[in-house]
């Protein structure tokens, strides 16, 4: 399921867009049409970081730092990031907003010639994950791992950061275990070079389920 949160629905990348592969657990919840950073309900600490993050970013005329969220599943990461890729968005700057998951796949496709999902491009979804203004990975670490996913995450991590293009990762992970499953080489990195943001609490889901 893809949701295109840019006014015009273009894919060209130097045009604001934000483009969306949502998980089945996400479909119907009110998280898939955010409004803003302001809107949001929850985690006062990580969006207090987040929002001294997008306004330092704002004086300096770039979409936002680089940024990790973790913490278990259920605690509003995905709604808060799609959240920043509306504020991103709206300010002029190129947003791509995907899962992990389907990244990986239009990297596998362009890389082996395989075909991507109907309609795509693998070899444009490529070039617009490495050359957005802000690239959203979502749900990192739920992915199957293999060789080419870890050489991809830090292809994506380490071309960015030497490019200057600012990305946001969210996961279920912790720090440490996102190192051990994708390596020394990106642990380093996301230590030394992102602001990351811990999640707590109970699972949203599960709580909405109980009421």
């Amino acid at each position: 399921m893809s949701i295109d949160f840019s006014d015009n629905g273009g894919f060209e990348t130097e045009e604001p867009l934000v483009t969306t592969s949502l998980t089945r657990d996400d479909e119907g919840e009110g998280s898939l049409r955010p409004k803003s950073l302001g809107e949001y309900i929850g985690q006062e600490k990580a969006k207090g970081n987040l929002e001294v993050f997008i306004q330092a970013a704002k004086m300096r005329g770039e979409p936002l730092d680089h940024v990790l969220l973790h913490g278990p599943p259920g605690l509003g990461k995905t709604f808060l990031s799609a959240c920043i890729a509306r504020e991103v968005s709206g300010r002029g700057f190129s947003v791509v907003y995907d899962t992990a998951a389907h990244i990986f796949q239009s990297f596998e496709s362009g890389k082996f010639g395989r075909e991507g999902l109907p309609g795509e491009d693998p070899e444009r979804e490529i070039e617009r994950c490495l050359h957005c203004d802000l690239l959203i990975m979502d749900d990192l670490g739920t992915e199957m791992l293999t060789s080419f996913v870890q050489a991809t995450v830090y292809r994506l991590v380490n071309e960015r950061l030497l490019s200057r293009k600012s990305t946001l990762l969210s996961t279920n992970l912790s720090v440490q275990e996102l190192g051990r499953r994708d390596g020394e080489a990106v642990l380093s990195r996301v230590q030394g070079e992102y602001g990351c943001l811990v999640f707590f609490g109970e699972d949203i889901r599960l709580l909405k389920r109980d009421r």
